[in-house]
């Protein structure tokens, strides 16, 4: 029998970001690999309290609509009451974010002894590690000893994040290097008859497609890239930048749209069901963010071979060569951005960096390298856990 494992994560697909498709991917990916995997997050207004992804159990747990502390005690407790009935029924623990997620995991860590691994997601001011540190009002400075005393081992998806695990305390032994990863089949490059093909069902016009996939929110900088886009317009009025996803942002970032004029040019498409075939159907993928922690969207970008043009922000550097999968920017910088965007809407430049971008992701963020990885990090905790139960049983 496969390896059983919890998904703590308050955020889940539908809802749009990196963690919640991070989170949907590798569980699948998981599955295939022969796991059992059971995901508990939180419950949003529409949603099914319980359904199945392709294999994998979703749990949607407590009121996710409600004032941030009742959607945060009443998924705690929720979590706790699955994780306390299936106690004999998991293996590991895996909690996204140091945030709900991790509270559970400590707990049900403490008090059930099922091994637990933390996985941070960004890092920098508004970083994991970073806000527990500043958030007094939600005992972030308990949170965060107890994970140093209690968790098994942690996830480290980029090398700020590894430096920050390791400034608060936490043993390099404990920390595994593992980067998050795509799906190399899903998100896979098109050519340039089947790149038309797909515009055309998408309403998409002939000439250039940048696109950004991601949340809608302020650490994400679109609106930065809608002032870059207002610089690039003048020298490629034929361009379309195209903006996938929802989130806090949305509407004033549609306001700034109307406000800089570029309504003609600018595609916010809201959350979209097939990523996959925007992308394809792309020239270039561009990321403004101001804080990162390793972005899945760029990683998904450059697996359907798009040129990327993003910031130097957080674990970015450690996908994206600057001059050789696409140009690295300052943050902030509108016009280094638009500079970025214009040199890789160059059909030669685009091209050449594209087929790098493929390659890189090919080569070192493959989902299934990534889950195997994962599984490893698992089945060391899992035995163990055994091995310390047959100590305990012979004294």
């Amino acid at each position: 029998m496969g390896l059983r494992i919890a998904m703590l994560s308050a955020v889940f697909p539908p809802s749009v970001g990196g963690i919640q498709t991070h989170t949907l991917r590798l569980s699948q990916r998981l599955v295939a690999h022969g796991a059992q995997v059971v995901v508990l997050t939180r419950h949003h207004q529409g949603l099914p309290r319980r359904e199945f992804v392709e294999g994998v159990e979703v749990l949607r747990l407590g009121q996710g609509d409600a004032r941030r502390e009742v959607a945060t005690a009443t998924y705690l407790a929720d979590s706790l009451r699955v994780l306390v009935s299936r106690r004999d029924e998991l293996d590991v623990m895996h909690a996204h974010q140091m945030l709900s997620p991790t509270s559970v995991g400590l707990l049900a860590r403490k008090a059930l002894g099922i091994p637990l691994v933390i996985n941070p997601h960004a890092c920098g001011p508004q970083g994991d590690v970073q806000y527990l540190r500043n958030a007094h009002w939600l005992a972030g400075g308990w949170r965060l000893d107890a994970a140093r005393r209690w968790a098994d081992a942690f996830v480290s998806i980029s090398e700020p994040i590894r430096e920050e695990l390791r400034g608060s305390g936490i043993g390099e032994d404990r920390i595994w290097r593992i980067a998050n990863g795509v799906d190399l089949d899903t998100f896979r490059p098109a050519g340039a008859e089947e790149r038309q093909a797909l515009r055309d069902p998408l309403g998409l016009p002939r000439g250039p497609v940048v696109t950004y996939s991601g949340r809608l929110a302020p650490e994400k900088g679109v609106d930065v890239l809608l002032e870059a886009w207002a610089l690039l317009v003048r020298a490629r009025p034929e361009a379309t930048l195209v903006l996938l996803g929802n989130g806090p942002e949305e509407a004033a970032l549609r306001r700034r749209v109307a406000q800089l004029g570029l309504g003609a040019s600018v595609r916010p498409m809201g959350a979209v069901s097939d990523v996959p075939a925007w992308l394809r159907a792309s020239d270039v993928f561009a990321l403004a963010s101001r804080t990162e922690g390793l972005p899945v969207a760029l990683l998904e970008g450059m697996a359907c071979a798009l040129p990327a043009v993003a910031t130097r922000v957080g674990g970015t550097p450690e996908v994206l060569d600057d001059g050789v999968h696409g140009r690295l920017v300052p943050s902030e910088n509108p016009s280094a951005l638009a500079e970025g965007l214009i040199e890789a809407l160059a059909p030669g430049t685009g091209a050449r960096w594209g087929a790098a971008a493929r390659a890189r992701v090919e080569a070192r963020f493959s989902l299934d390298a990534i889950a195997h990885r994962l599984l490893q990090l698992y089945g060391g905790l899992v035995h163990e856990r055994a091995g310390a139960r047959s100590s305990a049983g012979t004294v």
